[in-house]
């Protein structure tokens, strides 16, 4: 037992007989002497030996009479003999395993992760480009369109050069665009001898003027009918009519998916091939990639190469090369380049010309029904000549011979009007009654 033991027995000892002494319980004379009892003072050396503890000296009356020491500190530990044992960590139900770190942007982030970077300001640039082709594609020409009519003054704002590989070889062509409304403008100066032959006779060609139904004018000076644009007519078929007619533009579109896209050779460079059906027979059409700035709403601009309207991206594309299957005269494929597509500037006004219409396919198809006439108008003429050689000779025949020469003079009057009247109508120089 150590030195505090005692002290704590002694002490109790003490106290114990003297309440026993008192009481009577236990005589003072009787029984073996009591051991001396070791008095000390408090605070010293030797009661801090018998394990007296006293608090830190301190001016606050209430300080506690033990210092207190922290649970778990190195003093709680030489103090008391503190034994701290730590609990196992719980289980949290919400924590989730480690996860490895790795960098954002990194090959590791996009194979442990699928990580993708959202370029922000890609996005916005791609939305606005996709806006401003959408924007184009739905607008409409600025430039004014040419007149409905024959007579007025044409203009236009495109200029397209083009290289036409045919049975007769290559041609260059060059001619100017309407680009609210397709019609075209050909100079005589750069037809060469595209034009067919004989069309103005002995006379001069100024130029070609395509309107945009179609109809074509040739236009100069006419060896008999003067300063003149003759009415050609159609000068497409159906193959291009796809170029000014807005369904049967969608429909070769439509036919894409069906048709086989089986190509011929394209002209190179950033292109897309397609292959569709126009109303007579297939069609290949190699357009750029890129969209076309050029804001239309016609299907088409240009004379097989130029611009169209793709409504499968909603975009105006530029045709570089389209191809005609079967569509030349030897029946091989006609090859339609583009060479050169630029804004320009030209006009001409057909107020200075004569309109002659005879010359359209209903104008000769009346002029031949007109023609067709003329040998029952001779075996008219014939047979009055007959008629009025038989009549009697002197006064006895100035009845039969007046009778006859009338039916001659009604049968030549007959002939004379029908004549003045189509020229009349189609724009010939029937000159004076």
């Amino acid at each position: 037992m150590n030195a505090r033991g005692w002290v704590a027995i002694g002490v109790a000892a003490v106290i114990a007989g003297s309440v026993l002494a008192a009481s009577g319980a236990m005589p003072w004379g009787d029984g073996p002497p009591s051991p001396p009892i070791d008095v000390v003072a408090s605070g010293s050396d030797a009661a801090r030996a018998a394990g007296e503890v006293t608090a830190p000296p301190s001016d606050d009356p209430f300080a506690p009479a033990i210092p207190i020491v922290e649970s778990g500190s190195d003093a709680a530990r030489d103090l008391v003999g503190e034994t701290y044992v730590p609990l196992p960590p719980m289980h949290d139900p919400f924590e989730l395993p480690s996860i490895p770190v790795v960098e954002s942007g990194t090959d590791a982030a996009w194979i442990a992760h699928g990580e993708e970077i959202i370029n922000v300001a890609e996005q916005e640039r791609l939305a606005e480009r996709r806006r401003r082709i959408e924007e184009t594609f739905g607008a409409n020409s600025a430039f004014p369109p040419n007149p409905e009519s024959e007579l007025g003054v044409y203009r236009f704002d495109l200029r397209i050069l083009q290289l036409v590989d045919s049975s007769r070889g290559l041609d260059r062509l060059n001619y100017y665009v309407n680009s609210a409304d397709n019609s075209q403008l050909f100079l005589a100066s750069d037809l060469g001898d595209l034009l067919p032959p004989g069309t103005f006779a002995d006379g001069e060609l100024h130029f070609v003027l395509r309107q945009a139904d179609g109809d074509t004018l040739a236009c100069g000076r006419h060896a008999e009918v003067g300063e003149a644009c003759l009415m050609l007519g159609d000068d497409f078929g159906s193959a291009f009519g796809w170029m000014r007619d807005m369904r049967l533009h969608r429909r070769f579109l439509d036919t894409l998916p069906r048709v086989p896209q089986t190509l011929g050779e394209g002209p190179g460079g950033n292109v897309q091939g397609i292959r569709g059906k126009g109303e007579d027979g297939f069609m290949q059409v190699w357009v750029g990639r890129h969209p076309s700035p050029i804001a239309t709403q016609m299907p088409f601009l240009g004379a097989g190469v130029g611009v169209m309207k793709d409504f499968r991206i909603r975009a105006n594309r530029t045709v570089h090369r389209t191809r005609w299957e079967g569509g030349d005269i030897d029946g091989g494929d006609l090859v339609v380049d583009l060479l050169e597509l630029a804004p320009a500037r030209m006009e001409r006004d057909t107020s200075l010309y004569r309109i002659v219409t005879a010359f359209t396919a209903e104008g000769l198809a009346e002029a031949m029904a007109i023609g067709s006439q003329v040998p029952d108008l001779v075996a008219q003429a014939r047979a009055i000549r007959e008629a009025l050689d038989a009549c009697p000779s002197g006064r006895a025949g100035s009845d039969c011979r007046k009778f006859h020469r009338e039916r001659m003079k009604a049968l030549d009057e007959g002939m004379r009007r029908q004549a003045l009247d189509f020229g009349r109508r189609h724009g010939l120089p029937v000159g004076e009654e």
